[in-house]
């Protein structure tokens, strides 16, 4: 009886083996996916800072079409910003 637990116990390990690459590779793309996340994340961030830059010198303009067009220029940066981070939730769903 020990001798056939022996001669199984290789056999199982075998086995449970064969799902290792395939869960491996799962688990790189969930690494790969996070990775891109935290990058999309960023480059959000960036988008939400520029965008504070640009609010702040609309504020300091001093000709009304600079400071339109800085406004405009704040929303459009907030607009990336907000879709950038929507593209980082999507990635690691």
């Amino acid at each position: 009886m020990k001798i056939l637990i022996l001669a199984a116990a290789p056999l199982a390990f075998a086995l449970t083996a064969c799902d290792g690459p395939a869960e491996e590779a799962g688990e790189q793309q969930d690494d790969i996916n996070a990775a891109t996340s935290d990058v999309l994340e960023a480059q959000a961030d960036v988008a939400e800072e520029r965008a504070d830059l640009a609010t702040e010198r609309a504020e300091a303009a001093t000709d009304s079409v600079e400071e339109a067009q800085l406004e405009q220029k704040a929303e459009n940066l907030e607009q990336k910003a907000d879709n950038l981070e929507e593209k980082a939730e999507q990635v690691v769903q």
